[in-house]
């Protein structure tokens, strides 16, 4: 069950952040004079194996993805920054709630050394035999969306305990929204989190990622089927 704050199923998610997606930039802080007004074979998600990479000790598996000269890998594992999840736990503790339980992070690394056009994970889509979605977004994403249910900057003035309180979690904000990668420029080797507040099956029959602008999307699919393609695993 998902709680106040953190409720962020993958739909919900997704309209909230068609705004922000791709934004480079925190908003600013507002100050006390004008406070804002309000085809693949079944890929697993859980510790079995799988005809991916062997899952280690902890279970992680990995899996591969290419379009054009971009390629990437995805990891059933990830955790916030340092920051984020300061920013996190501040507003879990605004709204009387916490974080751990209501989010999965997975890890995406791409690899844009011979790509053309700037890359990063606008989305992560996967599907169970259901045919169920189920959505990841980028961390930098979530930043927007926490940010956007927070309360209001309050009426009050500098020296207030309201308005030093309120500026105190903005400064997380920042901090937050500063740690995340944007994107994966041409030549660039990079690493994101994404992230979902989905319940995850045990087993996808099927995942793509959408890497953003002129890049286009990529099926997601084994590191076995990867390197029997030829694509470049060196990273």
């Amino acid at each position: 069950m998902r709680k106040s704050i953190f409720l962020l199923p993958a739909l919900a998610l997704s309209l909230a952040l068609a705004s922000c997606s791709g934004g480079s930039e925190p908003a600013p802080a507002p100050t006390p004079s004008e406070a804002p007004a309000a085809s693949a074979a079944p890929v697993e998600s859980s510790a079995s194996p799988s005809a991916s990479k062997p899952a280690d000790e902890s279970g992680v598996k990995e899996y591969a993805f290419a379009t054009g000269m971009t390629f990437g890998k995805v990891a059933t594992s990830g955790k916030p920054s340092p920051e984020l999840d300061a920013f996190l736990d501040a507003a879990g503790e605004d709204a009387g709630d916490a974080y751990e339980d209501d989010f999965t992070f997975w890890t995406v690394t791409i690899d844009n050394r011979e790509g053309h056009a700037e890359a990063f994970p606008y989305e992560f889509r996967a599907y169970d035999k259901d045919g169920s979605e189920y959505i990841f977004k980028r961390t930098l994403d979530l930043v927007e969306a926490v940010q956007e249910q927070l309360p209001d900057a309050p009426d009050a003035t500098e020296d207030s305990p309201e308005w030093k309180a309120y500026e105190k979690r903005f400064d997380l904000y920042e901090a937050a929204f500063e740690s995340e990668s944007v994107v994966a420029n041409p030549g660039a080797l990079k690493k994101f989190t994404v992230v979902t507040g989905d319940d995850l099956p045990e087993e996808f029959t099927r995942m793509s990622i959408d890497l953003g602008g002129l890049v286009g999307e990529a099926e997601v699919i084994t590191l076995e089927d990867a390197n029997s393609q030829g694509y470049p695993m060196d990273f």
